[in-house]
């Protein structure tokens, strides 16, 4: 009956919703795109962080101690000096008799 008094009403109704229905399609690809763009960005990360991992030395137990452990008067030398024998030994059973005096003497941080 609205069709028949106005006749433009009938026609504006079906291009709203062709419009709407453009307008959420375009509205879903934008948000399609974001998320490739996204996903993207967060597998460049993902890899940069496992090189990153890789590259990254772990805590080697037979490394030789920091320079701050060291220097003159410093526990390490503390241990070389009680011993002078120490000072013969390969670094490597050095720092593996420094890590089991420093556990008999308790200066380890764990307990």
């Amino acid at each position: 009956m609205l069709s028949a008094i106005n006749p433009v009403v009938s026609l504006q109704l079906p291009a709203a919703i062709t419009i709407l229905c453009y307008a959420g399609v375009i509205l879903l690809l934008l948000i399609l795109l974001l998320q490739f763009r996204i996903s993207g960005q967060l597998a460049a990360l993902s890899v940069r962080m496992s090189k990153e991992s890789r590259s990254v030395k772990l805590a080697d137990p037979d490394a030789e101690p920091q320079s701050i452990e060291a220097g003159p008067g410093t526990p390490f030398e503390e241990f070389l000096n009680e011993d002078p024998q120490r000072r013969n030994l390969a670094k490597k059973e050095q720092f593996k008799a420094y890590r089991k005096w420093r556990a008999d003497k308790g200066l380890n941080w764990s307990a």
